[in-house]
Formats: structure tokens, sequence, C-alpha cells
């Protein structure tokens, strides 16, 4: 949380927020900045046919093989992150200022009927400490290393019974439940907080080595 002398600087001049979150924006975006992703995946698929047929007829795989298979690998999840926060970005953005129209009394074109101030829900939500220590129980539980979507059916079942007001809100943009948003945003400060490996390969969540 920003103090009250930081929110200070914004409320005097709101210019400096939207420059700040246009810098955000396009620090993220160069994350995504790969022409050829489409070139990078099948040739990522080919090297990893080539790699498993000279495993399967027991000859020694070549060490720069490997390597530009995990070149690619990591490429590619670095560009499939970007997107994934960027994504997550545009939904609490759009909320922000859907509430922020509703206070301002904007209604979209047609509707001439003055809808009541919203405020962005405060209903209770799972904490992010309890999403965090259930995404590390998943990865543990499937050997460190799984799809996205393993992680969430396994959070959801360990979740049932116990989901908060807030957490079964829906997000339009990246179609899913609140507490499945928050937990691909904890995912994104996992990795950088060195819990979950970056650069896995796209939809992977990994484990880093200090807490496999």
């Amino acid at each position: 949380m920003t103090d009250g002398s930081e929110v200070d600087r914004y409320v005097k001049d709101p210019s400096l927020l939207l420059e700040l979150c246009q810098e955000v924006i396009d620090r993220l975006d160069a994350g995504t900045e790969t022409d050829d992703t489409a070139a990078m995946e099948a040739q990522l698929r080919e090297i990893a046919k080539a790699i498993d047929k000279l495993d399967k007829i027991g000859v020694a795989v070549p060490d720069a093989l490997r390597a530009e298979k995990t070149r690619l690998a990591a490429a590619l999840g670095v560009n499939a992150e970007a997107v994934q926060v960027l994504n997550h970005l545009t939904d609490e953005l759009e909320e922000l200022l859907k509430g922020l129209k509703a206070r301002l009394g904007r209604t979209s074109e047609g509707d001439t009927t003055k809808k009541p101030r919203a405020k962005r829900s405060r209903s209770p939500k799972t904490p992010n400490a309890t999403l965090r220590e259930l995404i590390v129980e998943a990865l543990r539980h499937h050997g460190g290393s799984c799809h996205k979507n393993d992680v969430l059916q396994y959070m959801e079942e360990k979740l049932q019974g116990k989901l908060m007001p807030g957490d079964m809100e829906w997000r339009e943009t990246t179609r899913d439940h609140a507490w499945q948003n928050n937990a691909c945003w904890e995912r994104y400060q996992m990795t950088k907080d060195g819990v979950l490996k970056t650069g896995s390969p796209r939809g992977i969540w990994e484990l880093s080595e200090d807490h496999a």
C-alpha cells in the first residue's frame, strides 16, 4: 500500500497517475513484442519431436539441441506471462473505469436512467496469503510443476465451502471468477518473489528449486 504522501501527489496532479499507468503498460507490453511467436512454437515442437526420436533409439541428444529447446520454451513463457498480466490489468482497469463513470453519472448511449453511484466491490475475498499457500500446496501435490488449470482445480477443491462472497464475482475480461483472477495475480507476484520459476512454458506453473 502507498502512504498518504504518495497518494497526495496523484491527487494534486492526476496526470502523474496516468503517466505511471502508461509506463507500467509499456514495460509489460515490451515482453509481448515477439513477431515470430508462431514460428518459435513450431520450431519448439519440431525440436521436441527430434529429441524424443533420439531418446527412443538410444542416441545421445546434443547439448546444443537441448539448450535450444530450453531457450525457446523460456522465450515463449515470458511472452505468455506478459500477455496474461496485461489481460488481468485490463480487467482491473475496466472495473475501476466502470466505477468512475457511475460516480459521474455517465451512462451508455440510449440509457437515460441515472444509475446510483457504484463503488468497487468491497465484498470479502480469500486473502492472497491463503491463495499463495494453496498454489504451493497444489504444485507440490503435482510434483512441483503442472498446468495452470490443474492448480486452479486443486485450489477449487480445497476451497469448496470456504469461498467468500467476493470470490465468486465474475470478471468479464478474463472470463473467470475473482478468486481465480486473484490466484493468477498472486502467481505473478510469486515469480517476482522467487517462489515460482519465471520463463516457464506457456500455461505451466513451476516451483523454484528453493521451494520445491
